[in-house]
C-alpha cells in the first residue's frame, strides 16, 4: 500500500442505531434540535418538505390535481406548518452518517408512502398491515423480503435475525454499496428501513436464530407471520415446531435458479398440518433434530429431494450442484430470484395479515415455464431426468 493510501485510517462502517426523532411542534424537541445543529454533529441536512406537502394536497384534493394554483399550495402548506414549515412534521437524525432529514408526521408519511397502493389495498387493510409484526429470519434473500415489505407498508414492527456480516459475494442478492462490506447484515438492512420510515419499530437478533431467541420471539414479540430465509435446516424445523405450537403461520421462498419455491404453512388455521407440508419424512426430521452427523452431500440431498424437489430444479442449477466444492465454493444464487422471493413473501404476508384466502403448500413459481422454450424439448427433459436419477442413486 502506498504512503498516501496507507496514511488514511480504515474506519469501520458504523452500524445501525435508533434514529433520533425531533417533533417540530414540541418546544423541548425543537430546542434539542437547535442544540444538535450547533454542536457540529450534523454533516448534511435534507429538506424537501414542500414536495411532500404538494403531494399531500393532491391526495386530499384529487379532483384539483391538475388545476391547483400556487396560492392554494401556499395556503395548504401554511396551514400544515402553522406559518412555519420548519415546525411541520419532524426532523430525524441518523447518527451513522450524521444526516438530518425533514419528514412529515408519521401518519402523513405513511399516507404518502402508500397513496399509490389505493384502491388495490383498502384503507382498512393498510391499517391492518401497518399494525402487524413480521419476523424475517435470514438477511440474504431475506433482505429482499424486508425491502418488499417496507415498500408495501407491511409491518409496523419488524423482527430481524442473522448472524453474518456483509461479504462481497452477497452483493448480487443484498442491495448495498460496496463500502458496506463488513457491516453486519442486520445493521445494513436496519439502516435502510429507518431511512425510508423511521417510525417502523425494529427488533434485532444479531446472533441469528437459536433456541433462546426463538422462544423469546414467540413469547414476547408474537409475530403475525414468520418469514424463513435461513440456511440452517435444523433451525427451520425447530421454527416450525414452535410456530405450530403457537399457531403462527410460516412462509418461505427458496431461490431455484431463475425460479423460486414458495412454502405456505398456515399453522394459524391448519393446526393438524404436518411440518414442511409432510414432504420431509419423519425419520429424516428426527435425524436432523437430534443433531446426528450429516455430511454436506447428505444435507444437499435432503434439501434437493424433499424440501425443494429435484423435479422442480432447473437443469443448469442441478448441473451446478455437482460443481460445489470443485469449481464452485457454494451453490449459485441469482439476484433476480432473490428479488422474486421478496415479492412473493410480501404478497403472502399481505394476504395472511388481511385475512385474504391464501393456498397452503409448496408452490413452484417459474419464469422458465412460460418464457423458456428450451425446457419443453426432449433433449432438455432427458438430460434433466438423467441428472435427477444420478442424484437419487
Amino acid at each position: 500500500m502506498g504512503t498516501l493510501i496507507g496514511s488514511i485510517k480504515n474506519k469501520t462502517v458504523t452500524g445501525w442505531q435508533v434514529p433520533t426523532i425531533f417533533d417540530s411542534a414540541d418546544s423541548g424537541d425543537w430546542d434539542a434540535l437547535q442544540k444538535l445543529i450547533k454542536s457540529g454533529e450534523v454533516a448534511e441536512a435534507h429538506d424537501e418538505i414542500r414536495l411532500a406537502l404538494d403531494e399531500l394536497f393532491d391526495i386530499e384534493n384529487p379532483a384539483q390535481k391538475d388545476t391547483k394554483t400556487e396560492a392554494q399550495l401556499t395556503e395548504f402548506a401554511h396551514d400544515a406548518g402553522g406559518g412555519n414549515l420548519d415546525r411541520y412534521g419532524c426532523w430525524v437524525y441518523y447518527p451513522w452518517d450524521k444526516r438530518l432529514v425533514h419528514f412529515p408526521p408519521r401518519d402523513d408519511l405513511r399516507k404518502l408512502r402508500t397513496s399509490r397502493n389505493r384502491n388495490l389495498v383498502t384503507t382498512a387493510e393498510q391499517a391492518q398491515l401497518y399494525a402487524s409484526t413480521i419476523c424475517v429470519l435470514g438477511m440474504s434473500v431475506g433482505s429482499n423480503v424486508v425491502e418488499a415489505l417496507v415498500s408495501g407498508g407491511i409491518g409496523g414492527r419488524l423482527v430481524l435475525a442473522d448472524m453474518d456480516h456483509l461479504e462481497p459475494s452477497n452483493l448480487n442478492r443484498i442491495r448495498a454499496p460496496y463500502h458496506h462490506v463488513g457491516l453486519h447484515k442486520v445493521d445494513a438492512i436496519a439502516r435502510k428501513i429507518s431511512e425510508i420510515d423511521p417510525f417502523i419499530e425494529q427488533v434485532h437478533y444479531r446472533s441469528g436464530l437459536n433456541d433462546e431467541a426463538l422462544a423469546e420471539i414467540v413469547a414476547t414479540h408474537k409475530p403475525d407471520v414468520f418469514v424463513d430465509e435461513m440456511d440452517d435446516v435444523r433451525m427451520k424445523l425447530k421454527l416450525r415446531i414452535a410456530a405450530k405450537a403457537a399457531k403462527l403461520p410460516v412462509i418461505m421462498a427458496a431461490d431455484d435458479g431463475d425460479d423460486i419455491l414458495v412454502y405456505v404453512e398456515r399453522h394459524d388455521l391448519e393446526t393438524d398440518a404436518p411440518l414442511m407440508q409432510g414432504l420431509v419424512p419423519d425419520e429424516v426430521i428426527d435425524r436432523i433434530l437430534t443433531g446426528a452427523p450429516m455430511s454436506r452431500t447428505e444435507l444437499g440431498f435432503v434439501i434437493g429431494k424433499f424440501i425443494i424437489g429435484f423435479e422442480n430444479v432447473p437443469l443448469r442449477m442441478l448441473e451446478s450442484l455437482f460443481e460445489v466444492g470443485k469449481s464452485l465454493p457454494s451453490w449459485p444464487q441469482l439476484g433476480g430470484a432473490a428479488a422474486f422471493s421478496g415479492i412473493s413473501m410480501a404478497y403472502a404476508a399481505k394476504r395472511i395479515i388481511t385475512k385474504a384466502p391464501l393456498n397452503s403448500g409448496r408452490h413452484h413459481i417459474s419464469l422458465d415455464e412460460p418464457l423458456n422454450p428450451e425446457i419443453k424439448t426432449k433433449a432438455y427433459v432427458d438430460k434433466l431426468s438423467g441428472i435427477i436419477n444420478k442424484f437419487s442413486s
